[in-house]
């Protein structure tokens, strides 16, 4: 590695046998300088858990599993988008027919995923009807939604038919079932000036998911994205583990040049802080196969703007708790 790098490696040796994962040695806790906060977001080592964080508290302000949940509704006004868990791996084909009652499988479906910037225009369902006023008159499609993967044991959630009924009179309408039919439901929900999504569950229908939109800025989770692959090249979605931003007011960008002590105030207005979501996403971290460990790259800062308004930087410090356990990303954060 090259000096200039600085690359500062917390080995974290982990292996999965027999449903356990081997410990390393005890790392000696880092300990941050003056101004500096650290923090660890307990994802766990399954990441099965997503975390809303608030740079103002330096805290986590709420904590849900990642399978309480399947699909989010936008609530911005005149949007309509629905995006999918990604955290599963969720996926979904568009059958292009309006017939929900006939039985259908998984057979030659052109399978699609939300991309991992957050942007309307690139959801995996699309444009699945046209605006009339303040009304969004579906095409009736039957989608298949295939619901990923359990984050413990890995096994596919199955299979759900889905037909989005439209949004009228201030409400969304969706209805779902399982492939051949059984269990139909029928939801009707408003939209949350509150929230910037609405969510459901396909087995506990309108779940409480996300705390109001102005009270956080960070969701550590894991989510899918395209990531190529060193072996072969191929580019393919896949899950990754790192963070997100808060749709709502908070922008980032990205400082890898500069040592993270010596970005300063004046600093801002050099950068072009973006809202896509996943600026800060997941490859602030590397595994490597040969030493089995999870090398940080101290190097990349990112710069964020939370929903009050205010600056901080952030940059990252291990993807390990102290015994050695994959899943507790820490990071150090300072506000200017």
């Amino acid at each position: 590695m090259e000096r200039w790098l600085r690359i500062f490696i917390w080995v974290s040796l982990f292996t999965l046998q027999t449903s356990c994962f081997k410990e390393d040695e005890p790392v000696p806790p880092y300990v941050s300088p003056p101004g500096v906060t650290t923090n660890v977001a307990e994802i766990g080592p399954y990441y099965d858990k997503q975390l809303f964080y608030d740079l103002q508290t330096d805290s986590f302000i709420k904590v849900v599993h990642r399978e309480s949940w399947d699909l989010a509704f936008q609530c911005l006004e005149g949007e309509f988008q629905v995006f999918l868990n990604s955290s599963k791996l969720m996926r979904v084909a568009n059958t292009l027919s309006t017939n929900f009652y006939q039985n259908y499988n998984t057979t030659g479906l052109n399978w699609k995923y939300d991309n991992s910037g957050g942007w309307l225009d690139s959801t995996a369902f699309g444009d699945w009807g046209t605006i009339n006023g303040s009304n969004y008159i579906s095409f009736n499609h039957t989608y298949i939604v295939d619901r990923g993967l359990s984050a413990t044991t890995g096994n596919n959630l199955g299979y759900k038919k889905v037909q989005l009924l439209g949004f009228q009179n201030g409400q969304y309408t969706v209805r779902f079932a399982n492939l051949d039919g059984s269990s139909e439901q029928i939801l009707s929900f408003t939209k949350s000036t509150l929230h910037n999504f609405i969510y459901i569950s396909f087995d506990q229908g309108i779940v409480n998911i996300e705390p109001p939109k102005q009270t956080w800025d960070l969701l550590f989770t894991q989510y899918t994205t395209l990531v190529t692959q060193q072996s072969t090249g191929i580019v393919e979605n896949y899950s990754v583990n790192g963070v997100l931003l808060n749709p709502y007011n908070v922008v980032a960008a990205r400082e890898f040049n500069k040592p993270f002590d010596e970005i300063i105030y004046t600093d801002l207005a050099n950068y072009n802080f973006t809202s896509q979501r996943d600026i800060i996403g997941y490859d602030w971290k590397e595994y490597n196969f040969s030493l089995s460990a999870y090398i940080i790259y101290p190097n990349k800062n990112y710069i964020i703007r939370d929903v009050e308004g205010n600056y901080y930087k952030l940059r990252f410090t291990s993807f390990t708790n102290a015994e050695g356990i994959r899943g507790y990303p820490t990071f150090e954060v300072a506000r200017f």
